[in-house]
C-alpha cells in the first residue's frame, strides 16, 4: 500500500492542532484563575471551562489544521488534488 505523506500530515494537523488549542486554553484559564486567587483570595475554576475549551478547540482547531496543511502544501509545491 502506497502511503501519501500529504494526507498523513493532514490527519496529524487535524488532530494535533485541536489538542494544542485545548491545552493552551486550559493553561490560560488556570493562569487567570491563579491571578484571581492572588488578587482576591478565591480560586475560580469551573467545569464549564473544560467544556468551553473542548468546544473551542474542536471548532477552531480543525479548520486551523486544514489551513496550515494547505499552506504547507502550497509552500512545498505539492499539488493537493492531483499527481
Amino acid at each position: 500500500m502506497k502511503r501519501n505523506k500529504k494526507y498523513i500530515a493532514l490527519i496529524f494537523l487535524c488532530t494535533a492542532i485541536p489538542i494544542y488549542f485545548f491545552l493552551l486554553i486550559m493553561i490560560f484559564s488556570v493562569m487567570i484563575s491563579l491571578c484571581f486567587y492572588i488578587i482576591k483570595g478565591n480560586f475560580v475554576f469551573y467545569t464549564e471551562n473544560i467544556y468551553t475549551a473542548s468546544k473551542l478547540a474542536f471548532f477552531l482547531g480543525i479548520p486551523a489544521g486544514i489551513v496550515f496543511w494547505i499552506g504547507e502544501c502550497r509552500r512545498l509545491g505539492i499539488k493537493i488534488f492531483g499527481k
